[in-house]
């Protein structure tokens, strides 16, 4: 799994913190792993997916200080309640929580993926009468009262950035009651608990359709054109290890030096979840045959 980013929704800080965070160690390190992350290529559908919608997240929370974006992750977070908090407004609408078994986890990398139907589209769809009803109508007056402080224009751009977070291409909103609506059923906690006790309602409504960028491609181009402290990376630091290569790694990791492209296994997750799999298997073998009579024990 990637290292996520959790610079969108960051707590916002005074001139002055800030400058005494330049040679904070803790800086320096949430800077490497932002760094790390930028040069992950995706190992799988869904991994391309969701470095898509951190680029366009991104790009969509630009305009906004950070002072803005504490001011609406923290609005999310006392809507969610305590128990159920999130880092970043990137977590806060996250559709990958409903994709538990999606195929896209073990698929290659790729530009189309089905996902679940949101929630604020399933609400359209659910009885009047239902549990999901009640509950949704509910969220949407608690978010509403909440949201009060918050001018139109501050409540509209906030379902701006859900809507990139989510990669939802069809939404328009034509003014704050929609707005409202769509934050508080794809922001819900209490939603989401449903989902998760019975997921009939998702399952019943239309997938979503989403085509998106080549982000295998784009992360390869940066890495090809970067202009940073990144070292070069050329063709053969894309190519992944052949199966062979990769248990011959778990079992002396100096080949892995030797190979001349131990670059390759920092950037690809694919190959990072293969050799951690290799390993695992290795480190169990070892400590079963070094176990006294562990012949006789199996």
């Amino acid at each position: 799994m990637r290292v996520r980013l959790t610079e969108i929704g960051f707590r916002g800080k005074t001139s002055v913190e800030a400058d005494k965070e330049m040679h904070n160690p803790t800086t320096d390190i949430e800077q490497m792993i932002q760094e790390l992350n930028e040069i992950q290529l995706p190992g799988s559908l869904m991994e391309s997916f969701d470095a898509y919608r951190e680029d366009i997240l991104r790009s969509a929370t630009r305009e906004f200080t950070s002072s803005q974006l504490n001011w609406y992750l923290d609005l999310l977070n006392r809507f969610r309640g305590p128990d159920d908090r999130k880092d970043s407004l990137l977590d806060v609408f996250d559709p990958e929580m409903y994709t538990v078994n999606h195929p896209a986890w073990d698929s290659p990398p790729g530009t189309r993926i089905q996902m679940p139907a949101l929630t604020s589209e399933v609400a359209r769809l659910a009885d009047r009468n239902s549990e999901f009803a009640d509950l949704a109508r509910e969220e949407i007056r608690v978010f509403y009262k909440l949201a009060e402080s918050f001018a139109d224009e501050e409540v509209l751009g906030l379902a701006r950035i859900a809507q990139a977070a989510l990669v939802d291409q069809k939404t328009t909103f034509h003014g704050r009651r929609d707005a409202i609506r769509y934050l508080a059923l794809n922001a819900s906690a209490l939603l989401e608990d449903l989902w998760a006790e019975d997921d009939t309602l998702w399952l019943r409504a239309p997938a979503r359709q989403i085509e998106f960028e080549d982000m295998l491609a784009k992360r390869q181009t940066n890495l090809r054109l970067s202009e940073t402290s990144l070292p070069v990376f050329e063709d053969k630091d894309f190519t992944c290890y052949a199966e062979d290569e990769i248990r011959a790694f778990a079992f002396d990791i100096r080949k892995l030096l030797l190979a001349g492209r131990a670059r390759h296994l920092a950037i690809c997750p694919r190959c990072q979840r293969r050799l951690e799999y290799w390993t695992g298997l290795v480190e169990r073998f070892e400590q079963a045959t070094a176990l006294p009579d562990a012949t006789a024990d199996a």
